[in-house]
């Protein structure tokens, strides 16, 4: 979409343009398959590929050795970065997803998830613009890895080691540092990077190498850590940041959070949506190393803590409460509500990972090991995130021309098809809640997503070289 006379199909095969595979006959393959995936993202390979030979194709493809997820990525990472350095600062978002491939025979590479199935784990790095945080630049990072072997800590807790051994073993927490080391290499000299994670990368280790490094972040806080010896006797970050004042409120609205799977965690509780008024503070605090931690790390380790509560929750609710720890400024007012801005950003990613699993049905992908999966994975990153792209244009706040994102004729073509919706000049989200409607897509239901999105897409599509050629035709 925006790509002139190019269609959706065309904007994700740009996205592996200069793939480098070492065999030709392979790149033009993939340059057949990317297309067929891209217009129905969530069918079954066979319903993708109606044809024997194009089906074979695609499996011989994904079985190949040079098929790998570093080298299908390749060319959508260096897209990512050529967009990154058009701003001045981007928001690196990090998270960690679960592909679940339990059910039927066991599959060559796969392993043990943490509570039960079988399958494998991902660490993705999401690019956002931090001036416009509804600008998504792409994946920069998919760190994979199968659980194969006892972990580390398996070990410890089955007494087969100590903790002290434990803990100089690689051990999954290190995926935070990795990716964002990665990043940062990628995106040097290029643009500023500020790194946003949730509160499984709260450790001591990752943050104070970080701030060691100069790289800036914002880390939901998820224990109530020991502070340096200059601290009240006894009072830990929690207690420090609950006496300073409540600089401001804000009356924001809460989404829908589906249920969590069995023994998720309490913050991820179902909620439905509503209003809450929220209360903030801040506060600059150093942590003291704890005793557990490497000896070479600092000692001691100064950030600024925000801290955003929900004070009056209604009766049966879980309430709003999270500590976001930062080197960003907290001077101000603004400053403050910039890093909460900025931490709200993270649930992006959440959504990435609704359009992999949803949007592009990956974990329904019947393909017989790991390495294919990841393969088929190399295809949908860039799939995945041109399908958010399509939900979160339709949202866009505020409004933008309808030509920011579609052609003039694919405007004309709407405005055309739905002479009875009266406005003059289509923005974004009009032009899109048009484009829901054709791929069937009810006001009723509430905003719209990703595959109405992209069905109503298609047929405007065809109604727009329908539209050429009786131009073309008269």
């Amino acid at each position: 979409m925006g790509t002139g006379d190019n269609d959706v199909d065309l904007a994700v095969l740009d996205e592996f343009c200069g793939v480098a595979l070492g065999d030709r006959r392979l790149e033009a393959r993939l340059r057949q398959i990317v297309p067929a995936l891209a217009a129905k993202p969530d069918h079954s390979f066979p319903k993708v590929f109606a044809d024997t030979a194009a089906l074979e194709g695609f499996y011989r493809f994904v079985e190949n050795d040079k098929t790998t997820l570093d080298r299908l990525l390749a060319p959508h990472v260096r897209r990512t970065v050529e967009r990154a350095s058009e701003h001045d600062v981007v928001l690196a978002v990090h998270d960690t997803t679960t592909f679940d491939f339990s059910g039927g025979d066991e599959r060559k590479g796969l392993g043990r998830l943490r509570r039960a199935g079988h399958g494998f784990l991902g660490h993705f790095s999401l690019l956002m613009s931090a001036e416009d945080r509804q600008d998504i630049l792409g994946v920069a990072a998919v760190l994979p890895w199968s659980r194969t072997r006892e972990t580390p800590t398996a070990k410890r807790k089955a007494k087969k080691i100590s903790y002290e051994e434990s803990r100089r073993l690689p051990n999954e927490q290190q995926r935070w540092g990795r990716a964002a080391g990665r990043v940062e290499r990628l995106l040097s000299g290029r643009t500023d990077v500020i790194h946003v994670m949730d509160s499984e990368a709260d450790d001591y280790a990752l943050m104070a190498t970080m701030a060691r490094m100069g790289r800036r972040f914002v880390i939901r806080c998820g224990y109530d850590r020991v502070l340096d010896s200059t601290a009240a006797d006894g009072c830990k970050l929690m207690g420090a940041v609950a006496t300073k004042p409540v600089v401001c409120q804000r009356t924001v609205t809460l989404s829908r959070r589906r249920r969590p799977p069995a023994g998720g965690h309490q913050r991820t509780r179902q909620r439905e949506v509503r209003e809450a008024t929220l209360s903030v503070n801040a506060a600059t605090v150093v942590l003291r190393r704890p005793s557990s931690s490497d000896k070479t790390l600092p000692k001691e380790t100064q950030v600024n803590v925000v801290h955003v509560w929900e004070e009056s929750p209604p009766a049966d609710v879980e309430p709003v409460q999270w500590y976001l720890l930062t080197t960003e400024t907290t001077a101000t007012t603004s400053d403050i509500l910039r890093v909460v801005d900025i931490y709200r950003c993270r649930w992006t990613i959440e959504e990435y990972f609704k359009a992999l699993k949803t949007g592009c049905g990956y974990e329904k992908r019947q393909l017989e090991s790991y390495e294919t999966l990841l393969a088929a994975l190399g295809l949908f990153v860039p799939i995945a995130l041109t399908l958010l792209r399509l939900r979160t244009l339709s949202r866009a706040d505020p409004p933008r021309p309808a030509t920011d994102v579609l052609t003039e004729t694919q405007v004309e073509v709407l405005q055309r098809r739905f002479a009875d919706h009266g406005a003059a000049t289509l923005t974004v989200v009009d032009a899109l809640s048009l484009v829901a409607r054709m791929g069937g897509h009810l006001r009723r239901n509430g905003k719209p997503g990703w595959l109405v999105l992209l069905r109503g897409y298609k047929e405007l599509l065809m109604l727009e070289e329908g539209f050429k050629l009786a131009r073309e035709t008269n």
